[in-house]
C-alpha cells in the first residue's frame, strides 16, 4: 500500500510541476497547464518501454517471479522465497538498465534522423522533443517503480518454510543428546524428581 501511496505522490508532483511549468510557458492558467501534460503524455514515445520490459520478462523466463515480486511488494501479507527475492532483485535491476539503455537508444536514433533533415528547420521541434521525452520516460519509470521495487524487496523478510515435528521426534532427539552424553533416561527421570521435591 505504502508503495501505490508513494508512485501516487510522485505523479501528483510531478503533474503538479509541469502544470506549474505550462501555466507560466504556456497559455497561463489551468490551460496552460493542461496543454504541457497533454505534451508529454506521448504514447509513442512510451510503447518502445513497454515492449522491452514484457520482452525482458518473457526472455528470461521470469513471468512467476515477476508476479510473485508484485505481489509481494503490495501486499505485507504475501511472503517470497529468498529465492524468489533474490531472482526477483535481479530481474528489476536488469529492467531498470534495460530501460536506461531504451532511452539511450531513442535518443540516438532521434538526434540520427534529425541530422538528416537539417535543411527543413519545421522538422527539428518535434525531434528534439521526441528524444527528450525518451530520455524523461527512462528516468521516470526507473524513479517511479524500478528503485522502489527494489528497495521493498531487499527488505522484505523472507518466507521461512515451517517444520511440524512432532511429539516423538522431540523426545527420539532428547534422548539421542543424552546417550552422546552419558546419561541415561532413568538418571533423568531422578534428577527431575529431586528438583520437583526440593521445590516443594
Amino acid at each position: 500500500m505504502r508503495y501505490v501511496i508513494g508512485v501516487a505522490m510522485i505523479f501528483a508532483g510531478f503533474f503538479l510541476l509541469i502544470m506549474i511549468m505550462g501555466a507560466s510557458a504556456g497559455s497561463g492558467g489551468i490551460i496552460g497547464g493542461m496543454w504541457a501534460i497533454s505534451i508529454l503524455m506521448d504514447m509513442p514515445s512510451l510503447f518502445p518501454f513497454v515492449i522491452v520490459v514484457i520482452a525482458v520478462i518473457i526472455a528470461t523466463g521470469n513471468r512467476k517471479t515477476f508476479i510473485a515480486s508484485i505481489n509481494a511488494i503490495l501486499s505485507k501479507k504475501y511472503t517470497i522465497s529468498a529465492a524468489n527475492k533474490e531472482a526477483a532483485i535481479r530481474l528489476y535491476k536488469l529492467l531498470g538498465k534495460s530501460v536506461t539503455y531504451t532511452a539511450a537508444m531513442s535518443i540516438t536514433a532521434a538526434l540520427m534522423l534529425m541530422l538528416t533533415q537539417l535543411e527543413d528547420p519545421s522538422l527539428l521541434g518535434p525531434m528534439i522533443s521526441a528524444a527528450l521525452i525518451s530520455v524523461f520516460y527512462g528516468a521516470f519509470i526507473n524513479l517511479a517503480f524500478i528503485y522502489p521495487a527494489i528497495h521493498i524487496l531487499e527488505t522484505r523478510y523472507n518466507a521461512e518454510e515451517k517444520t511440524v515435528i512432532s511429539e516423538k521426534q522431540v523426545v527420539d532427539k532428547l534422548l539421542e543428546m543424552c546417550y552422546k552424553q552419558g546419561i541415561t533416561p532413568e538418571e533423568i527421570l531422578e534428577a527431575t524428581e529431586l528438583s520437583v521435591h526440593k521445590r516443594q
